[in-house]
């Protein structure tokens, strides 16, 4: 608990910040990730786990990363579902989150908002069983995903700029030319590794900590 910074958040707050000497990830106070999974659009659903979380944490700083889960599932199963364009899907998501963490910062949690990370190849046997675990259809593309973080990291900027909330956008530094994960980044399927905590506190400032 001697660490300043900390993060919360689904799968990738874990593995973007696990084992590192100035970020932590919440499982050192629980010893499992309460939000994994959990998207950015419902996590005012999930209010009673993440207090639980960032009660302990109020006078660190805290990075909360969502997004994947809405880029990855639901944005492309709720376009189908309603026929509500991707857009107007994504612009609702980063309005509703960022708002809830504005309300957050209102009473006094240093919260920085993590953008949504590149997405993964998903291929492989060990992804292969994994999506058969899933309550929702693996539906949207590679390409589709990219997109949609794309454009998604762009409407945190917008929201966050809006409501003064602090945007760590390192986005650009963990994909290549090409627009997928950097080689040297992977750590399986879904996600990148610790490095990013590295790359957060060389191109983001907190007031304190880093």
């Amino acid at each position: 608990m001697n660490r300043k910074i900390f993060a919360v958040g689904d799968s990738h707050s874990r593995r973007c910040f696990e084992n590192h000497d100035i970020i932590a990830d919440s499982r050192v106070l629980f010893g499992y990730n309460k939000l994994d999974g959990k998207t950015a659009f419902k996590l005012p659903h999930h209010e009673k786990k993440l207090l639980k979380i960032i009660r302990a944490l109020r006078e660190k700083e805290l990075i909360f990363c969502f997004g994947e889960v809405d880029v990855r599932l639901h944005i492309k199963y709720k376009h189908l579902q309603r026929g509500t364009s991707v857009k107007e899907l994504i612009e609702a998501t980063a309005r509703r989150y960022i708002s809830y963490v504005h309300n957050l910062r209102q009473q006094g949690y240093r919260i920085h908002v993590f953008n949504v990370v590149p997405t993964g190849d998903f291929t492989g046997a060990v992804a292969e069983k994994w999506k058969q675990s899933l309550n929702y259809p693996f539906t949207a593309s590679h390409a589709e995903r990219s997109l949609y973080t794309e454009m998604l990291n762009a409407a945190y900027a917008d929201c966050c700029k809006e409501h003064d909330v602090p945007f760590i956008d390192i986005y650009k530094h963990l994909v290549d030319g090409d627009g997928r994960r950097r080689s040297e980044l992977i750590f399986d399927f879904a996600h990148v590794d610790n490095s990013c905590a590295d790359l957060v506190i060389k191109y983001h400032r907190f007031n304190n900590g880093g």
